[in-house]
């Protein structure tokens, strides 16, 4: 599959890349498991624009993995989340740091004009991505303006048998980007899949990341157990698309 980066050289294609990663599951394996934690490729694409002359906006931004990780070299950050708990949190990590050009706000970023938020120059997100976010910030960058985002890929967790709301397959990001008004430059999904010697060591992987009691309440537990039984052996543990795109 491929895209279309509109410039002004003409239509230039762009080429899904795809990365992924088989190893085994090591025993004792999820403890400290990252599941959320911002990939390099999310980080370099950011890193390419000059970050230091930027109003970044980061998008559900939780507690501020992604802020603080471009706080030190960004002109200026805002942070938005709809949890008060970890905007809060967010706040005195910042106020500790003394990063006086670091912001955060507790909003929905479905609901809220980014505008209101000041002259935004550049938006990223690390996994709070929808069709109406791609609209809100379509509608507050200027022409030729990046945004920049990881997002669930449809694969996440799979063996589970349920998808999140929130994920994308390649097709559905090309659409959403397009109707939003976005020229794709970078396109890639990122996954990384455990290999599994018998069932028990799939449920204690769950057990060690702290994912059994989540997965038991919503379904997810029994839908991954059913997968085991019928001779699966494989847990997709990150599943990630990252793009780039270019307001048009």
């Amino acid at each position: 599959r491929s895209a279309y980066d509109a410039s002004e050289k003409g239509a230039v294609m762009v080429e899904w890349n795809h990365h992924r990663i088989e190893r085994p599951c090591r025993a004792g394996e999820g403890g400290e498991a990252d599941h959320a934690g911002p990939s390099t490729t999310l980080l370099r694409l950011i890193r390419e624009e000059p970050v230091h002359e930027r109003t970044i906006l980061d998008v559900g931004c939780g507690s501020g993995r992604l802020t603080f990780a471009l706080a030190k070299e960004s002109g200026r950050m805002i942070g938005i989340d709809r949890s008060n708990e970890v905007i809060e949190r967010a706040r005195q990590r910042a106020a500790a740091l003394r990063l006086d050009h670091v912001t955060f706000h507790c909003h929905d970023a479905e609901t809220i004009n980014y505008r209101d938020l000041g002259p935004i120059s550049l938006v990223v997100a690390n996994l709070c991505m929808s069709n109406e976010i791609l609209r809100r910030a379509a509608a507050a960058l200027s022409p030729g303006d990046f945004i920049v985002f990881a997002a669930f890929h449809l694969d996440q967790w799979k063996e589970s048998g349920k998808v999140s709301r929130y994920a994308y397959g390649e097709g559905q990001v090309e659409t959403a980007l397009s109707e939003a008004g976005f020229e794709p430059v970078y396109l890639g999904v990122e996954r990384e899949v455990l290999s599994l010697a018998t069932p028990d060591e799939g449920l204690a992987y769950l057990e060690a990341s702290g994912l059994s009691g989540k997965w038991k309440a919503d379904g997810r537990r029994q839908g991954f157990v059913t997968y085991l039984q019928g001779g699966g052996r494989e847990l997709t543990v990150r599943a990630r698309v990252i793009v780039k795109a270019r307001r048009g």
